[in-house]
């Protein structure tokens, strides 16, 4: 896969910049920094980050590529997907233990703050300001775990999918990615099993929104043609 088509996100738009200002990302020979943070580690498409019941003990920010989790079960049901400049992990800060399993989809690279020894590597000035970024980041995330279970539980299956489309490209944008022009990270099946649907109605559906002029996709690439028409579809 070339690189130019996976989306990297800048430092200023990831969703722990403000922990990483407090721990001095902008400077790079910060030995404060270099005791919490993996910079820029590769990954490997299909590389687990943490298994269901391990202990916490990182926050991987997605830096270029994309992740997924799954709940436990046979088989597994996809739980989310976690994109340029967002968190995983985030949703298990203040538990012991992981609650699902986190997978890269695609090759990229991550930065992995060590949640478990900031109290050791910090003043506890710096310590509380890191704290209340970090609730700040859960608290957002939360409120996307909200906005995404709006699209996964509306009534129609046509909803669900252009809904979908529209939430992914409002997230990139919202890390300073295009919103209306991206790659699909994930396979046709992950959609149909986070949303609900089956394969193939997934890809009627597409089919069927490229037909009516709403969107182009050309394999993983996505082109929202016009915005209002899928939005008025999807709240119909």
């Amino acid at each position: 896969m070339s690189a130019r088509h996976i989306p990297i996100v800048i430092c200023q738009n990831c969703a722990l910049y403000n922990t990483a200002r407090v721990l001095g990302l902008e400077s790079p020979d910060c030995s404060t920094l270099d005791q919490v943070v993996i910079r820029n580690h590769p990954i490997d498409r299909g590389q687990r980050l943490f298994s269901a019941g391990d202990p916490v003990r990182y926050l991987y920010l997605v830096h270029s590529g994309s992740c997924i989790s799954y709940q436990a079960g046979e088989p597994p049901k996809v739980m989310s997907f976690y994109l340029p400049g967002e968190i995983v992990g985030i949703e298990d800060i203040g538990e012991s233990h992981h609650s699902h399993t986190a997978v890269a989809l695609e090759n990229g690279s991550l930065c992995q703050l060590d949640f478990t020894h900031l109290d050791a590597s910090l003043s506890p000035e710096e310590l509380i300001r890191v704290q209340r970024y970090l609730l700040q980041a859960a608290a957002l995330h939360a409120r996307q775990l909200q906005q995404e279970r709006l699209v996964t539980g509306l009534p129609s299956a046509e909803q669900r999918v252009a809904a979908f489309l529209l939430n992914l490209g409002q997230r990139f944008q919202a890390h300073g990615l295009p919103a209306l022009a991206y790659r699909l990270p994930m396979s046709r099946e992950e959609i149909a099993d986070y949303l609900g649907l089956a394969p193939e109605t997934v890809i009627r559906i597409l089919k069927k929104l490229g037909s009516r002029g709403l969107v182009s996709i050309r394999t993983r690439q996505v082109e929202i043609l016009p915005p209002p028409a899928l939005e008025r579809l999807s709240a119909a």
